[in-house]
């Protein structure tokens, strides 16, 4: 098991206020929450926390 940087824990906790999860059955970042509900990201939490204060969610 790996640890977690300071950036990737502060990253997950701004990615959950978010509504984003970590799909257990693909290891992929899924939305639940709208508009954006089922949208799914292939990156790292740090990465999509990027994306998420950039406003822009590219798949």
């Amino acid at each position: 098991m790996a640890f977690k940087t300071p950036a990737e824990t502060a990253a997950e906790a701004r990615i959950a206020k978010a509504g984003w999860k970590r799909d257990k059955k693909t290891g992929l970042w899924k939305c639940f929450r709208d508009p954006r509900r089922g949208e799914t990201f292939s990156g790292t939490a740090v990465e999509l926390a990027r994306q998420l204060d950039a406003g822009s969610t590219a798949s």
